[in-house]
């Protein structure tokens, strides 16, 4: 038997905030279990509670969502049984009954990240008697140090962290040696219950994966917001046993420089063997192409719904035949609302500054400088060069995961004391870093404002750790909490707002994802019989659909009409942390006063 230190039990929602504990007991050199996503039938459940049983330690963390799981219940009350409960709390809630007479370690004052929390040393400290020592913990220090952890015995102190990206389920990413003779048992069971998870043949992927079932991929990203965008899909479709969806994942780098073999292996064999009917993603706009081609030769035709911005033109979706839909906005849309911020900004004597997002390990063009591009048309090259030349307007260039760097001369700075509009194009964990590295509330006051596009998550993520001078923060954003209706909210809103809270610009990537999702089920539970993506395809061309962003709807006629479904007017929002939300920005010179 292999003995497990630590399983973590939690609800899926707090999956960001969890995966901050889980790295920082893996740096302990603790072998983590915690991944609940893989929950999957009444053979997968007897294998969790044997690890349960072999765990020296059952961490509970309670949250707002976890004290309503009768999952979570249920495995702190293994811990109580064995003796073995570690719980934390991460929000302000009250622990269930039955669970109160153990002390919890409370985490609650650095919820985004409770590795941060004062108490995260007393935390580790009850760990410790229940575990021991985690084997490898001297080598495990220098990797906590690496994302701002405090190590054992050290004073935590509150700090901003920068690299605060979700990480991957622990059998896909390094780990410990402690946690590698366990890493092997667990991905070899999941290779064969699952597929799609480890190497070998095409067989050896698609074992456990039953080939009458309508099968939906979601591509995405293994880390950030790829693990909210996996979230909000598996939730659409919970409940709903005729759709089982299957994960193809790698990091955000490799899919960015077209590096991720193991995914487009897997795309070709389901399409090859499987009956998949439709597939979600990507959401990386540098990926996308390529799984487009692997589709196109495949001479399979599944529901294609983009969740890149990619535009129209830089995905071919013009000459293509595929059949292509989009949930949720992309450049095209982001570029001609732009358009109107920007011509406002100008006309109030407020200049503009574009931060491009670069990548030197590729050769590709970059989501940023693809946006870049689309806003450059949509504004008109003659009218853009007029406002570059008088200094109106001007382009930074940054490389993608360094944004602070292009700040790090007095000139730079001086940037940020102009009357001045600063627009991030580029991944929402770029805007994050320079909003915590530029705009904290220890700070200089900054003049300018720093905008982005579906931000929002990272803004309240941020504010929730550090002060920031959220004033100067805006957020433009097609998911809004007065999202329209025809008719009756959808049931599904209820099932959302469950899982993740009340629809809002900090949702906006479970909410595309999850409508992503919800379009498709609705599609299906029309077609009688066999689930087919031909049928599927003439479902969501044939009619509207409700979803939590809005009404979703999908032209009838010709190939490639969808549109960006449940798209409402933007809003240009500003995080105010009064009120832990969202306000809408009218004049943007009253905002810069």
């Amino acid at each position: 038997m292999i003995d497990l230190d630590i399983f973590i039990s939690y609800s899926r929602r707090d999956r960001e905030r969890v995966n901050f504990m889980a790295k920082a007991l893996e740096a302990e050199g603790y072998s983590v279990w915690w991944d609940r996503d893989l929950r999957a039938g009444e053979e997968f459940d007897n294998v969790i509670d044997k690890h349960i049983k072999q765990s020296k330690a059952i961490v509970v963390v309670w949250s707002n969502t976890s004290i309503n799981s009768n999952w979570v219940k249920e495995e702190a009350e293994d811990g109580v049984i064995d003796n073995k409960l570690v719980p934390a709390l991460i929000d302000e809630v009250t622990i269930p009954r039955g669970f109160r007479r153990i002390q919890a370690a409370e985490l609650q004052d650095s919820s985004a990240n409770p590795t941060q929390s004062k108490n995260w040393p007393v935390f580790l400290e009850s760990i410790h008697n229940l575990a021991g020592e985690g084997q490898g913990a001297d080598a495990g220090r220098a990797e906590m140090a690496a994302f701002g952890v405090p190590v054992t015995g050290e004073a935590a102190t509150p700090q901003t962290t920068t690299g605060g990206d979700s990480g991957t389920p622990f059998w896909k990413r390094p780990i410990t040696m402690a946690a590698a003779a366990l890493a092997v048992v667990v991905a070899g069971f999941l290779t064969f219950q699952f597929g799609g998870m480890g190497g070998g043949s095409e067989s050896a992927r698609l074992a456990g994966v039953p080939t009458d079932k309508a099968i939906v991929l979601g591509i995405y990203p293994n880390e950030s917001f790829g693990i909210q965008q996996s979230n909000g899909l598996k939730a659409s479709l919970e409940g709903f046993p005729a759709l089982m969806v299957q994960d193809l994942d790698a990091p955000i780098s490799a899919m960015k420089t077209r590096d991720a073999p193991k995914v487009i292996e897997d795309l070709r064999a389901f399409l090859s063997e499987r009956n998949v009917v439709a597939v979600i993603g990507p959401s990386i706009t540098e990926f996308t192409p390529q799984v487009l081609e692997v589709i196109e030769e495949s001479g399979q035709r599944p529901a294609i719904v983009l969740t890149t911005a990619g535009s129209r033109a830089d995905l071919g979706w013009k000459d293509s035949d595929l059949p292509i839909f989009r949930v949720g906005s992309g450049v095209d849309e982001r570029a001609a609302q732009f358009k109107e911020l920007a011509e406002r900004a100008i006309s109030q004597g407020i200049g503009i500054t574009f931060m491009i997002e670069t990548n030197p390990e590729s050769e590709a063009k970059t989501y940023g400088e693809l946006f870049f591009d689309r806003v450059s048309e949509e504004l008109g090259e003659a009218r853009l060069a007029n406002w570059t030349a008088d200094g109106r307007v001007n382009t930074r260039d940054f490389i993608r995961g360094s944004i602070n760097d292009a700040f790090s001369t007095p000139d730079q700075q001086a940037l940020l004391d102009e009357n001045r509009l600063i627009v991030i194009m580029g991944l929402s964990g770029d805007f994050k870093d320079l909003a915590s590295g530029q705009f904290r509330g220890d700070q200089p006051a900054r003049k300018a404002i720093l905008a982005s596009w579906n931000n929002s998550h990272q803004v309240q993520a941020v504010s929730e750790m550090t002060a920031l001078q959220t004033g100067r923060l805006i957020d433009m954003t097609d998911v809004f909490e007065s999202a329209d209706y025809n008719g009756d909210k959808p049931e599904e809103i209820a099932q959302f707002e469950s899982l993740f809270g009340p629809i809002s610009p900090r949702w906006r990537l479970e909410a595309v994802a999850f409508d992503s999702g919800v379009i498709v089920k609705q599609a299906a539970s029309e077609i009688e019989g066999k689930i087919t993506a031909d049928g599927l395809v003439a479902v969501l061309r044939s009619r509207s659909f409700n979803g939590v962003t809005g009404r979703i709807f999908f032209n009838s006629t010709g190939q490639n009409t969808g549109d960006a479904g449940g798209l409402q007017r933007f809003y240009n929002v500003s995080y105010d942390p009064s009120i832990n939300g969202w306000r809408e920005v009218g004049n943007l010179r009253n905002l810069m006063q």
